[in-house]
């Protein structure tokens, strides 16, 4: 058995619990709907992620052979809007609370996206290769999301790396 690759594993669930603990709270403390439904989305994935690195410890400590699965798509990319949608989105006022929460989930999910990269690069096992390199590109997924959405509560007139337009102009 590797145990290399078992206390990866154990890392990885590990961190995916404590996101999922971020994400809860600071839903639970922001005063924006959307925000809410980010983080609480965020969470979600975080369980998907929990399970599913769970499912290959169980099998690698039966000494059974994981057979790989599709890491789900992000949840959030069915809520957000559209590139072209953007400036017809409704701007609920964001605090500096729910700017510092995106900004912690942003680091959240950096580091997390590097650790699942620094794994796959690592390991022998070609299912635990593709697992991490799946989890790592749903982080850097998230990343995005989030990075779009502090972009948009800071006003600075981007929205997923394109300007705004505006239907009246």
């Amino acid at each position: 058995m590797n145990l290399e690759l078992l206390q990866a594993l154990k890392t990885a669930h590990d961190a995916e619990v404590e996101g999922m603990r971020s994400y809860l709270n600071f839903a639970k403390q922001t005063q924006v709907a959307g925000g809410k439904n980010i983080l609480i989305q965020l969470a979600m994935d975080e369980i998907d992620h929990m399970e599913l690195i769970n499912r290959f410890m169980e099998r690698m400590l039966k000494g059974e052979v994981y057979q790989t699965v599709d890491v789900p798509k992000a949840r959030l990319d069915k809520f957000m809007p559209k590139v072209a949608d953007a400036s017809l989105q409704k701007l609920d006022k964001a605090c500096v609370g729910d700017l510092d929460a995106l900004k912690i989930a942003l680091a959240h999910e950096e580091k997390a996206r590097l650790f699942y990269i620094e794994q796959a690069q690592k390991t022998d096992n070609l299912q635990a290769k593709k697992l991490f390199s799946d989890l790592a590109a749903v982080e850097q997924k998230h990343y995005d999301i989030l990075q779009a959405e502090i972009q948009f509560i800071q006003q600075d007139g981007f929205w997923f790396d394109m300007m705004e337009f505006s239907l009246e102009k």
